[in-house]
């Protein structure tokens, strides 16, 4: 798994390629609660995961828990089918703001 972040404004992306499993979780974990410091909001890209498991779920959920903790928009944009297929699945798809893409993930269009 590879990540990276960049700042447009108060909004922080954070790209996320390959596989996000019980290997690579925890690495995603302190990513994304770093990015969430000193940022409005953070849209994250999942256009490159290749594989999601219930461990890379988990990572997410906690990482949207700890966004409104700290009064942080928190959003995801970019599914690949296989990948909205698994938040349908453990039916936690309704919990995120979920966007197609990073200008509507940006400015929190519509999905």
């Amino acid at each position: 798994m590879k990540t990276s972040s960049r700042d447009q404004g108060n909004v922080r992306i954070v790209a996320v390629e390959g596989d996000v499993d019980l290997s690579t979780s925890g690495e995603l974990r302190k990513v994304l609660f770093g990015a969430l410091r000193g940022v409005k909001r953070l849209v994250i890209n999942l256009g490159g995961i290749h594989y999601l498991d219930s461990s890379g779920i988990a990572t997410l959920i906690e990482a949207l828990k700890e966004s409104q903790k700290t009064n942080t928009e928190f959003a995801l944009f970019a599914m690949s089918p296989a990948v909205h297929e698994v938040f349908r699945l453990t039916h936690v798809i309704r919990i995120f703001q979920v966007y197609e893409t990073e200008e509507q993930a940006v400015g929190g269009a519509g999905a």
